[in-house]
């Protein structure tokens, strides 16, 4: 039996739909991004920075799909513990690759501003300059690894349908919170450039747990057999 198999499965098809999907949404980026110049003259601040903004919500809501791909798996002959112990490697890989992806945008758009004389500006509180590569790849890692982690636990306990799982999301809340603020989406005193870093896998590894916590206790009776 090939090992990791729910792991294999998302990165082999989960993954690349998810590259597609953010490639063609830079697309129409830059494609709003001419209309915009064409209307309004020389752009003063990032087009690919502002889009991002949505990018922590959408990263949430994809987490959120969890407990549909939970009972899938479990479906077809797979057990919650394999679920819960491959779902968050996938999910940290995808972060890297996506963060990856999205620093390489931002460089294009650099290089384009950089030709059109134009000043790639960032929206305020991000924990990154523009031309900080290394920071702008490890806040992304950052902020999608815990909005994924945390989507996913979030998911998996509005689905249990029990009071644990909605006392849960008190947790899953305040995770989000400040996996927004990481990147910068909210102005929290103890999210300060360079503190994101240190507190990204603690972040991750508390909603690993809580996920675990709820996982490995769905009620048969909600639609995961065992």
């Amino acid at each position: 039996m090939r090992r990791f198999p729910i792991a294999r499965f998302l990165l082999s098809t989960h993954l690349p739909f998810l590259v597609m999907v953010l490639a063609g949404s830079y697309l129409l980026v830059a494609v709003i991004l001419g209309v915009a110049v064409l209307v309004s003259g020389p752009a003063s601040v990032s087009a690919v920075d502002v889009a991002g903004q949505v990018l922590h919500w959408l990263a949430v809501g994809y987490g959120y799909g969890a407990p549909a791909l939970l009972a899938t798996v479990v479906v077809h002959g797979r057990t919650r513990r394999e679920f819960v112990a491959q779902h968050p490697v996938y999910q940290l890989v995808a972060a890297v690759v996506l963060a990856a992806l999205i620093t390489g945008v931002y460089a294009a758009e650099a290089a384009l501003y950089s030709a059109a004389g134009w000043t790639q500006a960032m929206q305020p509180d991000r924990p990154f300059a523009a031309g900080d590569y290394p920071m702008i790849f490890l806040a992304n890692v950052s902020m999608l690894s815990i909005a994924l982690v945390t989507g996913s636990f979030a998911g998996v306990a509005v689905y249990r349908r029990d009071g644990a799982g909605a006392l849960a999301l008190v947790p899953a809340a305040g995770l989000l919170v400040y996996g927004g603020a990481v990147h910068g989406f909210f102005s929290l005193p103890f999210a300060q450039q360079g503190l994101p870093m240190a507190v990204t896998l603690p972040a991750v590894a508390a909603g690993w747990v809580l996920l675990w916590a709820c996982a490995r206790e769905v009620p048969l009776g909600n639609r995961v057999p065992a």
